[in-house]
C-alpha cells in the first residue's frame, strides 16, 4: 500500500490501492507528488506532497490548509517556508466563494460549484486527514508527530481538525495546530451576537456611521462573503466551523437570515399569506417583550468530553493587529480618542486562546494536579499554560491574505522546538488506553 511512497522521481501516472478505494499519484513539479483523493460519491479532492524525499519516516508531518479552497482548479499551493525541512501534505479542500482564485470550475468528479459551499470543506479535510493516516503512518518508528497549520479560511477547518483528532495513545496523531487571521466563531457575524451590543452612552456604531469605511478591508472581506460561503444561518452554528462553539453554547437562537436582527423581526415579525406569524418569530417577539434589554446567556460545555480519548492539543494562534480609529472627542475639551475594533481577527483569536486556556485550567490541569506532584506551584501552572497555548500579535497585514515574515518566523520558532524535544521526555502523551479515563 505505501510502496509507491518509496519511489521517488515518478514518472507518468501510478495508482495506489488503499483500503478506501483508488488514489491516483500525478508527478507535479518541484519534487511534489500530487494525489487524487476519492471521497465517495462527491468526487475527489487533490492532496500534494513537498519534501518526500527529504525526511525520513520518523520526522514530524505538516499538514497545511490553504486560507482558500480552490479545489480541482489545478492550482499548486506553495507551502509556507517555515515548512521547507518536513514533510507536508497540502490537502486541498474545496470551498467555493472567496479568495483570489477566481472562475472556480469544478471537474465532471466534483459536481457544480454551487455544491461546494458548507459542509464540503470539511468532509474533504476529514477525508484528507484519513488519506494521511493510512498512507503516511511509519512501518518501523514507534510514532510520528502531526502539527496542523492554516490561514484563514483555513485556520477554521485547522483548529476544528486539531482539536478533534488529537488522541495522545495513538503512534500517529495531531500533537499541535498554528492557526493565522482564522473566522473561529462566524456567529460573531449575526446581528444578535453580543459583541455587537452598543454602550449605553452610545446609540450608534461610529465605525460606520462617522468614519464611513471598514476598519480592515481584509476581516470586512471575510465578514462580506458569509452567505456565499454558507447557505444558511444554521450552518454558522456548527463547531466544526466556528470551534468556539465546542466550548460554549452559542447564545443566540438561529436567526431566519443573515441581516436581520431579533429586536426588527420582534416589531415586524413576517406574516405568511394566510396572516399567521411563524411560531418562532412569535416565541421571538415574547422573549423581547419580557426581557427587551436582556440577551439569551452563554454556557460553558465540558470539552474534551469527559468520556473520550481527546486531549487539548499545543497551539500557537496568530493575528494581525487591529486597527483602532481616532475620531474626535463629542465633549468641550476636542480631544481625540481611540476606539478599538469590536470584531477583529484579534477579537477572534482572543476568544480561542481564552476558551481552550479555560479548558485546560478547569479539566486536565486540574485532574493532573492530583496525581503530579511536580506539577503544582503557580510557576509550574504558568509555564506549562504558556507551552500549550501560545497567543500572538505580529503586527499589521502587508499584503493581502499571506502570512507574514513575523508570524513565519514565530511558527518556525514554535515547531522547532516540539520538533527537537526527545520523545521520552513527552511520556504524558503516551498513556495506555485503559489508563486513559483515570485522569479525567
Amino acid at each position: 500500500m505505501r510502496r509507491w511512497l518509496q519511489v521517488q522521481g515518478i514518472l507518468g501516472r501510478a495508482v495506489c490501492q488503499t483500503r478506501r478505494g483508488l488514489s491516483t499519484v500525478t508527478p507535479a513539479p518541484n519534487n511534489i507528488e500530487r494525489v487524487r483523493v476519492k471521497c465517495g460519491s462527491s468526487g475527489s479532492i487533490h492532496v500534494d506532497l513537498h519534501n518526500l524525499a527529504k525526511v525520513t519516516s520518523s520526522d514530524p508531518l505538516m499538514i497545511y490548509l490553504p486560507p482558500f479552497g480552490d479545489g480541482h482548479s489545478g492550482h499548486l499551493n506553495q507551502v509556507p517556508a517555515f515548512c521547507k525541512k518536513y514533510l507536508t501534505a497540502v490537502i486541498n479542500y474545496r470551498w467555493a466563494g472567496v479568495g483570489p482564485v477566481s472562475g472556480y470550475e469544478a471537474d465532471e468528479e466534483s459536481g457544480p460549484s454551487s455544491h461546494l459551499g458548507w459542509p464540503m470543506p470539511i468532509h474533504d479535510t476529514l477525508r484528507g486527514y484519513s488519506w494521511i493516516l493510512e498512507n503516511l503512518t511509519p512501518l518501523t518508528s514507534p510514532r510520528r508527530d502531526v502539527y496542523v497549520f492554516g490561514s484563514y479560511l483555513g485556520a477554521s477547518l485547522a483548529t476544528s481538525l486539531a482539536l478533534t483528532e488529537n488522541h495522545p495513545h495513538q503512534r500517529t496523531t495531531i500533537r499541535g495546530f498554528a492557526a493565522y487571521n482564522g473566522i473561529y466563531n462566524w456567529t460573531m457575524f449575526l446581528p444578535d451576537h453580543p459583541i455587537h451590543q452598543l454602550p449605553k452612552n452610545r446609540s450608534y456604531n461610529i465605525l460606520e456611521d462617522i468614519l464611513g469605511q471598514p476598519a480592515d478591508p481584509l476581516f470586512q472581506e471575510m465578514k462580506h462573503q458569509t452567505e456565499t460561503l454558507f447557505a444558511n444561518p444554521s450552518d454558522l452554528f456548527d463547531p466544526f466551523v466556528s470551534p468556539c462553539l465546542f466550548f460554549h453554547t452559542p447564545g443566540l437562537l438561529v436567526p431566519p437570515d443573515f441581516h436581520s436582527s431579533a429586536a426588527t423581526r420582534a416589531s415586524s415579525p413576517p406574516r405568511s399569506l394566510d396572516g399567521t406569524v411563524d411560531a418562532v418569530d412569535e416565541m421571538i417577539a415574547g422573549m423581547m417583550e419580557e426581557n427587551p434589554d436582556r440577551p439569551l446567556r452563554r454556557w460553558p460545555l465540558v470539552f474534551p468530553p469527559r468520556k473520550s480519548t481527546l486531549k487539548i492539543p499545543e497551539c500557537l494562534i496568530l493575528h494581525s493587529t487591529a486597527p483602532t480609529p481616532v475620531y474626535p472627542h463629542r465633549g468641550g475639551s476636542g480631544r481625540l480618542k481611540r476606539i478599538p475594533v469590536s470584531n477583529h481577527f484579534r477579537t477572534q483569536a482572543h476568544e480561542l486562546a481564552a476558551l481552550v486556556r479555560r479548558s485546560l485550567e478547569k479539566i486536565e490541569f486540574k485532574e493532573r494536579l492530583a496525581w503530579d506532584d511536580s506539577f503544582g506551584g503557580f510557576g509550574g501552572f504558568v509555564e506549562n499554560m504558556d507551552r500549550r497555548v501560545g497567543l500572538r500579535d505580529v503586527g499589521f497585514e502587508r499584503s493581502a491574505f499571506e502570512i507574514p515574515d513575523d508570524a513565519q518566523a514565530a511558527i518556525r520558532e514554535w515547531l522547532e522546538d516540539r520538533a527537537t524535544t526527545d520523545p521520552r521526555d513527552q511520556v504524558e502523551h503516551l498513556v495506555d488506553p485503559e489508563d486513559f479515563w483515570g485522569l479525567y
